[in-house]
């Protein structure tokens, strides 16, 4: 989690950062916190979820703490689906005909 004005803040912090932009940029999600007023400095909380290869994990865990970053969860990704490839596409018409 990172605090923050905006998700647009916070993602203005990432952009440099080599290590934590993500495959298409980050997702930064509010934290709805126990309680309705945001912190003394009027920043509020933002869950980010970034993909980063295994070589990389340390620097970018430095590199959230650098931008304020806390609770990091690491999670080992099994897949990831994107949109489907073109050849698939064409297998499966020319499958179906």
């Amino acid at each position: 989690n990172v605090r923050g004005a905006s998700p647009q803040a916070i993602s203005s912090r990432m952009v440099d950062q080599p290590h934590i932009r993500g495959l298409q940029g980050p997702t930064i999600s509010p934290v709805v916190p126990h309680h309705e007023a945001p912190d003394s400095n009027g920043q509020n909380w933002y869950a980010i979820n970034i993909i980063v290869q295994k070589p990389n994990l340390a620097d970018a865990i430095r590199e959230l703490r650098a931008i304020g970053g806390s609770g990091v969860i690491v999670t080992e990704v099994k897949y990831i689906f994107e949109e489907e490839p073109v050849r698939y596409k064409k297998m499966l018409e020319a499958m179906s005909n």
